[in-house]
């Protein structure tokens, strides 16, 4: 996803090596990996490749919004790249395996919950389409078999956050160590506004001066770059655990070095 058609907000050295550090940290993480191999439809493998593939195309519209000022769009997209780093790093990072086994039944909770809320004449057309839907998809969950299959959903993202973070590192890695329940204000809870579009996201936006002298409605300036750069950081975590957890690469040197240069862009644009 290479040579991305960014917008005039990603001009300056900055923005743009910012930018071009995320292509970079994307390119490693599929470098390293190598190409698309799994085990069948149904192998933990496929999960994985699916995952990192969500991240990564929400990690490109990220930029694009953010590169051509399209901020609220960038901000819901941001906080959705913030939650799938946390799921992701609690599951591959921890030693109880049962959290993937929590994960996998939360999907016939989800779809079972879908299906049997959906408008009949809308189900009717799905099943014409698409074939009978399975029992399970259709019939009452008892209580016991609804709070079986919700287990994934009873650790709220903070809470995760947290626990993710008391984890051991993986690595003996600034990287490693970068805990993620701090952003959960700033970027989960801020953003959830946008998503909800809720009156406090309206006040995000303003009236500012345009490049021509006249009134431009719009957020904050310094938004686009200090969403790029959240983007970016979220892009290194989860492509670094990826790659050493769920691939066994030797990834951890590899993407420290990249935080590195991460640190120094980003203190150039949004000083600590």
């Amino acid at each position: 996803m290479a040579n991305l058609p960014l917008g005039p907000y990603c001009t300056g050295t900055s923005l743009q090596a910012c930018t071009d550090l995320t292509e970079r940290v994307w390119r490693t993480y599929n470098d390293l990996v190598g190409p698309y191999r799994h085990a069948g439809d149904q192998s933990r493998e496929f999960l994985i490749i699916r995952m990192l593939y969500i991240a990564e195309i929400t990690s490109t519209a990220v930029r694009l919004n953010a590169s051509w000022a399209l901020t609220h769009a960038a901000m819901s997209l941001l906080r959705d790249r913030y939650e799938q780093t946390i799921r992701f790093s609690w599951l591959v990072r921890n030693p109880d395996q049962s959290q993937f086994a929590k994960y996998e039944r939360s999907m016939f909770a989800k779809m079972n919950s879908i299906v049997r809320n959906m408008d009949p004449a809308t189900r009717d057309r799905r099943v014409a389409e698409a074939g009978p839907l399975p029992a399970w998809a259709t019939e009452p969950l008892t209580k016991e078999e609804k709070a079986t299959l919700d287990e994934w959903g009873s650790l709220d993202l903070r809470s995760m956050a947290k626990k993710r973070d008391a984890l051991p590192p993986v690595a003996d890695t600034l990287l490693a160590k970068e805990n993620l329940a701090s952003s959960y204000e700033a970027i989960y809870s801020q953003f959830s506004s946008v998503a909800h579009y809720d009156r406090f996201s309206i006040e995000l936006l303003g009236l500012h001066d345009g490049p021509n002298g006249k009134p431009v409605l719009g957020t904050m300036p310094y938004w686009p770059t200090v969403l790029l750069v959240k983007n970016a950081l979220f892009d290194l975590i989860q492509c670094s655990e990826a790659a050493q957890l769920c691939y066994k690469t030797d990834a951890a040197q590899i993407f420290q070095t990249l935080l590195v240069e991460w640190v120094g862009i980003s203190n150039e644009i949004v000083p600590r």
